[in-house]
């Protein structure tokens, strides 16, 4: 599928239209978190366990222990108690995770209530129910798992700084960084939009979503180092432009594939994984987004300002009025006003590439030849004999 890399199209033009999206974007949802808050869910608000154990077992087939969990949440959904966390252990005990309630008399109404609907619902197969007890659970999961990732987050990012700088620039390095916050702050804006009850699986999307953006933007990185070392001579715009057309195909193929995975597990995959699959439907888009229209032209801005203080700014005009299909153009220019032929004689950037690609074969062969002529005119210097 190379319909990108056929198009002339200026991303990197419109680097400040894309850049204003982002902002807003986190803007709005930041506002939301400071204003509305986030949707904490047990793992992080802390609750009550209660405990209940059958005499004979309800889950002793394979399958069983899923529709017990389905019945149980039904129930509990009635009881407006749908938030809950369920589990069942050995085939004839279930465990239930309540929110907090406000006192002692509540929780034992709330006991003696869901007991007597699990008799109702599993006492013929399941015989006598018999309470463990309630225990009152702190918030102790969650924080752990909080500082993990906090821990999580600040290490691999630090990695990937090193690692990208050491392999690229430190301009490649640091627009990463951003655009993984800019994909945290995305999703957690939304999920304050959206109110989404967020529990421990929050904490693991946030980290899949940061290792899944990180690798398209590598490989846009990639691609852009591979066109910088054929078109040495091109500005750095042009060759990001080119090289963003040339894997906007990979970007959108692979963040396709997996948002309509997680789609399937969205809607088929029931109501105990459908926050985790949005948000990783949320985090890849957003990704994707980030990667294309962020990261590349951030690269661009940067060297752009850099350029400037340091007072190499070419004056790439003239090259392109004398030669508008060079092979030292890799794709559209940054600037619209540095390019003053007709937009229908602007080359895609295939073709572009494509033409500098031929001028450096025809180097290598000018090289090449001119290594020839000295070996034969060195022997020839060594006393070797001509021949006619």
């Amino acid at each position: 599928m190379d319909f990108f890399s056929r198009q002339n199209w200026n991303i990197i033009k419109y680097t400040w239209l894309w850049l204003s999206l982002s902002i807003l974007m986190i803007l709005v949802g930041m506002g939301f978190v400071v204003f509305r808050g986030l949707n904490w869910g047990i793992d992080f608000t802390g609750g009550s366990l209660l405990q209940y154990q059958f005499e004979n077992p309800i889950a002793s087939e394979p399958g069983e222990d899923i529709e017990v969990v389905r019945q149980t949440r039904e129930m509990l959904t009635e009881m407006g108690l749908g938030k809950s966390q369920i589990q069942v252990a050995d085939n004839d005990q279930i465990y239930i995770r309540t929110p907090q309630v406000e006192n002692d008399t509540e929780a034992r109404s709330q006991d003696q209530a869901i007991s007597a609907k699990l008799t109702e619902m599993f006492g013929e197969r399941g015989g006598k129910l018999e309470s463990l007890g309630r225990q009152t659970v702190g918030p102790v999961i969650g924080q752990m798992l909080t500082r993990s990732a906090l821990q999580a987050l600040a290490l691999g990012s630090l990695l990937i700084l090193i690692y990208i700088t050491v392999r690229y620039e430190f301009r490649f390095a640091v627009v990463s960084i951003l655009s993984l916050l800019h994909d945290m702050f995305v999703l957690v804006g939304i999920m304050a939009i959206l109110q989404i009850e967020l529990d421990s699986w929050f904490v693991a999307a946030i980290l899949t979503i940061l290792g899944y953006s990180i690798n398209d933007t590598v490989v846009i990185f990639d691609r852009i180092r591979e066109n910088r070392s054929i078109h040495r001579r091109a500005p750095l715009g042009a060759i990001a432009n080119a090289s963003l057309l040339q894997t906007m195909a990979r970007s959108i193929n692979t963040g396709l594939t997996a948002i309509f995975t997680l789609s399937a597990l969205y809607f088929l995959g029931g109501s105990t994984i459908q926050g985790f699959s949005l948000s990783l439907i949320i985090g890849i888009a957003a990704g994707a987004y980030s990667s294309v229209f962020n990261a590349a032209p951030l690269v661009v801005v940067w060297h752009n300002i850099s350029e400037r203080r340091a007072g190499r700014v070419r004056d790439e005009a003239p090259a392109r009025r004398a030669r508008p299909a060079a092979a030292t153009a890799v794709g559209p220019a940054v600037e619209s006003e540095t390019l003053e032929e007709e937009p229908a004689l602007r080359p895609s950037a295939r073709q572009t590439i494509r033409e500098a690609e031929l001028a450096a074969q025809e180097e290598k062969r000018r090289k090449r030849r001119e290594r020839r002529k000295k070996e034969t005119e060195g022997r020839a210097a060594r006393g070797g004999k001509k021949r006619f």
